[in-house]
């Protein structure tokens, strides 16, 4: 029994000669997207906004635009497709 057990191991290890799998998260792809494409920010705001602007956040308070860099993947909603960098106040 113990030899069938040895000999389905080396075939299979035999059969997954050469496969590789590298898993790199999501935060790690995005900043080296970032890095390159100049974005910054982790909020999205209205279409209409300006840098210097204040915002209201949901939680009720409020933040100052510093930057813009257009729209994004990361802002899913119609309403705020701009990405930002906030100064919350």
């Amino acid at each position: 029994m113990k030899l069938c057990k040895y000999m389905f191991l080396l075939a299979l290890a035999f059969s997954v000669q050469g496969c590789f799998f590298i898993f790199i998260p999501g935060s790690v792809m995005g900043g080296i997207t970032d890095a390159v494409t100049g974005s910054e920010g982790n909020n999205c705001v209205g279409a209409s906004a300006k840098v210097g602007d204040k915002v209201r956040m949901p939680g009720g308070g409020s933040a100052t635009v510093k930057s813009l860099s257009g729209t994004s993947m990361r802002c899913a909603s119609p309403e705020m497709p701009i990405r930002a960098l906030l100064a919350f106040d």
